[in-house]
């Protein structure tokens, strides 16, 4: 068991699960928390906790917050750390996730004893040091996005930007003979969608893991085209990636991006339709938007899913 490193903000009453879930991504995403939560006070306001195995940079934290307090109109507010007592604070948080039901996917920790419901696609994942375990709005999307492609099978599948593998993990259970690449940058993280790989039962042959800066790997690169990407990152690096992305993608593929919030959607979709992509399908969960795109020779169909 380790002593973790709790960081603390108050923010609040009259901002909206939107605004929580933007905090939220600063601390799971780009300062690699081990868990996140929030909940209102007895005064309504919010408070948000992150869990670190390590002692974050107060600073570094000040500093990534600055845009969303701008955003939001309000005055930044004091960041507190601190260490807390020696105790499984990683198993304590995945006993409080229960079991989604995504479609015909059932996401699930190895905590949950309910049996799996009857024809749904069961993913064994537990709260662990990578982004991805389906409740956040962008990782839901790409779970509703995939079960939306009009393909029998995708023979080739890559996972941009993997994290904890549970999109990769998906499309092998929606498409039993694809074979998929899953891809991050960050070494912890692919140690983790190991980890899963193997809960999952899924074999190493048939979703194979690679530590790369983008498309920087030999591997990813003599794989390509592919006839599914997904890209659940952000919507800046996604943008920057159109022109190496697209070359990659078959002439009739299919492309899922996610980590957008709306505002971002159309400069995302802007970058995509200068390389010959058109818009599919949109689906939006609270400030989040996933985006499925496919070449302008495939046809395009744009429809517009909006949820919770």
């Amino acid at each position: 068991m380790t002593a973790l490193q709790s960081v603390a903000v108050t923010l609040p009453a009259r901002l909206g699960e939107g605004a929580m879930s933007r905090f939220e991504l600063v601390f799971s995403e780009l300062l690699d928390s081990a868990a996140t939560s929030h909940g209102r006070d007895k005064d309504g306001n919010w408070q948000i906790e992150a869990l670190f195995e390590f002692i974050p940079d107060a600073g570094l934290i000040d500093q990534l917050l600055v845009p969303l307090y701008q955003q939001e109109q309000i005055t930044a507010v004091p960041t507190l750390v601190n260490t807390l007592k020696k105790r499984d604070w990683l198993a304590e948080n995945r006993s409080s996730f229960p079991p989604l039901r995504i479609g015909r996917f059932w996401v699930h920790g190895s905590h949950v004893t309910t049996p799996c419901p009857a024809a749904s696609l069961p993913l064994l994942i537990d709260a662990a040091l990578a982004f991805g375990s389906g409740t956040h709005p962008t990782t839901d999307g790409c779970l509703r996005a995939i079960q939306l492609i009009r393909r029998t099978s995708p023979g080739k599948i890559l996972d941009m930007g993997c994290g904890s593998a549970i999109l990769t993990m998906a499309a092998a259970k929606l498409w039993p003979s694809s074979r998929i690449i899953a891809v991050d940058n960050d070494p912890v993280a692919i140690r983790v969608a190991a980890k899963n790989r193997s809960l999952n039962q899924i074999a190493p042959a048939r979703m194979r893991l690679v530590v790369s800066e983008g498309f920087g790997s030999r591997v990813v690169n003599n794989n390509a085209p592919y006839d599914l990407v997904l890209a659940n990152i952000l919507a800046k690096p996604l943008t920057h990636m159109a022109p190496d992305l697209t070359p990659r993608l078959q002439a009739d593929g299919w492309l899922v991006l996610s980590g957008i919030l709306n505002t971002q959607a159309l400069m995302v979709e802007a970058a995509y339709r200068a390389q010959n992509l058109r818009v599919w399908h949109r689906i939006c969960l609270c400030d989040w938007t996933t985006i499925i795109l496919r070449p302008a020779g495939a046809g395009t169909i744009p429809r517009l899913w909006s949820g919770r």
